[in-house]
C-alpha cells in the first residue's frame, strides 16, 4: 500500500469514526434516566459524596462519573458516545485494522442482548461502572500490544507516570474488572521478563497503580460488611458455601448472561473460526484434525442453539439451565482446544491465549459474588469480539477479499439496527417527557396522587417504573416533586 493510499484509508477512518461518534451522542441523547440515576441525581447522590461513599461502595471514580453524568444529558451523551466510539476504534486498532473491521465490530456492539444494552449501556449507573472500565482497560491493552511482537520494547519514563495513574482509575470503577487489571498488570511483566529478559518501567508503574487503586477501593468499610455477611445486598458465597454459590451462578446467570444470550456473537466467533478451520485443517496432523473437526462441531452446535433459544423465546426452566450450563461448558472447551491446534506462529497464539483467558478472569469473580447482573458481561462480551476480530486479522488476503463483497450487508445490518434503536428510544423518549412533564404540573397544581404511566418498550430501560415505595422517593426527588405526593403506577395508554 502507497503512502498516499495509507493517509487516505487513515483519514475515511477518521471520517468514519467522527460519524459513529455522532450517531451514537444522538441515540444516548435518547436515552432516559432511571433507578438509581435518580439516587445519583438528586440528593442522595450528594449525600454519598458527603462521607466520601463510606459504606456504600470502593467504586471511587466509577461513583464520580455517574454523579456528573447523571447531571447533564449532554455530558452523559458524549461521555457515553465518546467510550463507545472508543471501544470500536480500540479494537480495531488492535486487530490491525482490518478492511471493514469497524463496521464489524459496530455491528455487533450494536446488535448485543437487550438485556446487556439496557444495563451497560443506556443506564447510566450501569454505564458509568461496566462501560468506561472495559474502555480504560482497552487503552492499557493496546499500550502494550507490542509485548507480541519480535522487537523489544523501549524503557519509557515518560509513560510512567500516566499509566500509574489509569492503573489506579481502571481498578477504582467496578470490583471485578479491578482485580482483572492486577492479574493484567502481572501478566505484562512477566510476559515481558520472560520474553525480552527484561522488566519495563511503564509496566511497573502500571502495576504500582493497579495495587493502589484496589488497596483504596478495599479499604471501603462495605467490603468488611460483605466479607462479615452482613451487607443486606452483597454478599460472598451463601450460606450453603462457595461451590454450591458458584454453580448457582453458574447454572443460572454467567451460562445464560454470559454466553447462550450472545447469539449474535456466538454465530460470528464460529463463522470465523469455521472459515479460519477450512484454510488450517489440512496442514494439521490426523490427530489434531479429529480433535479440531470436533471442537468445531460443538461450536456450530452451541451457536446454532443460542440463536434457536432466542428465536424461539424457550423459558430457562431447570432442565434447560442444566443443558444450556453443559453446553456453555462444552463451547468453551472447544474454543480452548481449537486455539491449541491452531499451526499458527507462538506470537500469535500467545496474543489469542491472553484474549480468552481475559474473558475467563473477568467472569471468575461473578462466581461467589452476589448481585451479579447482566451488566457484569459487557466487559467479556467485548473480550470476546476483540477475540473473533483477531481470528478475522488472520484470514488470508483472498478471503478478506471475498468478505469485503460482503460488506454491504453488515452495513446495512449496522443501519437497521441503528434505526430500530432510534424508533424504540425515540419514542420512550417522548413518553418519558410526557409522564414527568405531566407530574411535575399535577404536583404544582396540589394533587395529593399523581399518575405516572409504565413506559412503553421497557423491556429496554432498567428500572423505568415507581411502583415501589424506593423508586418512587427517587422518582420525586429527581424531579423536584414534593415528598409528601403519592404516585401510583398506571399502564400505558397506548398500546406499543
Amino acid at each position: 500500500m502507497s503512502k498516499s493510499t495509507n493517509k487516505q484509508f487513515k483519514g475515511c477512518s477518521l471520517i468514519t469514526y467522527g460519524i459513529i461518534f455522532v450517531l451514537l451522542f444522538f441515540l444516548c441523547m435518547l436515552f432516559p434516566y432511571s433507578g438509581d440515576d435518580w439516587a445519583w441525581g438528586s440528593q442522595i447522590g450528594l449525600d454519598r459524596l458527603s462521607n466520601w461513599f463510606d459504606n456504600y461502595s470502593g467504586r471511587y471514580f466509577g461513583n464520580l462519573i455517574v454523579l456528573a453524568l447523571t447531571r447533564s444529558n449532554l455530558l452523559k451523551s458524549a461521555a457515553m458516545s465518546f467510550c463507545l466510539t472508543g471501544i470500536i476504534v480500540l479494537v480495531n486498532k488492535l486487530t490491525g485494522e482490518q478492511k471493514n473491521g469497524v463496521f464489524i465490530i459496530s455491528t455487533v456492539l450494536l446488535l448485543m442482548p437487550v438485556t446487556l444494552l439496557r444495563q451497560a449501556i443506556v443506564w447510566t449507573s450501569g454505564f458509568a461502572n461496566y462501560t468506561t472500565s472495559i474502555f480504560l482497560t482497552l487503552i492499557y491493552i493496546y499500550y502494550v500490544k507490542n509485548i507480541y511482537s519480535d522487537a523489544k520494547p523501549k524503557q519509557s519514563p515518560v509513560a510512567a507516570v500516566p499509566l500509574l495513574i489509569l492503573g489506579a482509575a481502571n481498578t477504582l470503577i467496578v470490583e471485578h474488572l479491578t482485580l482483572y487489571n492486577i492479574v493484567l498488570a502481572v501478566y505484562v511483566i512477566v510476559f515481558a521478563i520472560i520474553k525480552f529478559k527484561k522488566a519495563y518501567i511503564q509496566h511497573i508503574a502500571y502495576f504500582i497503580g493497579t495495587i493502589a487503586g484496589t488497596a483504596l477501593m478495599f479499604s471501603n468499610s462495605v467490603y468488611r460488611s460483605v466479607a462479615d455477611g452482613s451487607d443486606g445486598y452483597r454478599t460472598i458465597g451463601d450460606d450453603s458455601g462457595i461451590i454450591s454459590r458458584a454453580l448457582k451462578a453458574y447454572f443460572n446467570t454467567i451460562a445464560p448472561e454470559g454466553f447462550i444470550n450472545n447469539f449474535v456473537l456466538n454465530i460470528f466467533l464460529v463463522g470465523i473460526c469455521f472459515v479460519i478451520w477450512l484454510r488450517v485443517k489440512n496442514k494439521l496432523s490426523k490427530k489434531s484434525r479429529a480433535f479440531g473437526t470436533m471442537a468445531i462441531a460443538v461450536m456450530i452446535a452451541f451457536a446454532a442453539s443460542s440463536l434457536m433459544i432466542k428465536v424461539s423465546g424457550v423459558k430457562a426452566l431447570l432442565l434447560l439451565s442444566a443443558a444450556q450450563g453443559a453446553a456453555t461448558a462444552a463451547y468453551i472447551l472447544a474454543f480452548i482446544v481449537f486455539l491449541f491446534i491452531l499451526p499458527f506462529e507462538i506470537n500469535q497464539k500467545a496474543k489469542l491465549f491472553f484474549i480468552l483467558l481475559s474473558t475467563g478472569c473477568m467472569i471468575a469473580p461473578l462466581f461467589v459474588v452476589t448481585p451479579i447482573g447482566s451488566r457484569c458481561f459487557f466487559a467479556p462480551y467485548v473480550m470476546m469480539l476483540y477475540l473473533g476480530m483477531e481470528f478475522y486479522s488472520l484470514f488470508d488476503e483472498d478471503v478478506k477479499e471475498k468478505c469485503e463483497k460482503a460488506s454491504r450487508a453488515t452495513i446495512i445490518t449496522a443501519a437497521v439496527g441503528l434505526i430500530y434503536l432510534f424508533y424504540i428510544y425515540g419514542t420512550i423518549t417522548v413518553c418519558n417527557n410526557e409522564r414527568i412533564e405531566k407530574a411535575q404540573q399535577d404536583a404544582q397544581a396540589g394533587a395529593g396522587t399523581i399518575q405516572v404511566e409504565q413506559l412503553p418498550y421497557d423491556d429496554y430501560v432498567w428500572y423505568s417504573d415507581v411502583d415501589e415505595a424506593v423508586w418512587a422517593k427517587r422518582f420525586k426527588l429527581f424531579y423536584d416533586i414534593d415528598e409528601a405526593v403519592q404516585l401510583e403506577q398506571i399502564a400505558s395508554r397506548q398500546k406499543w
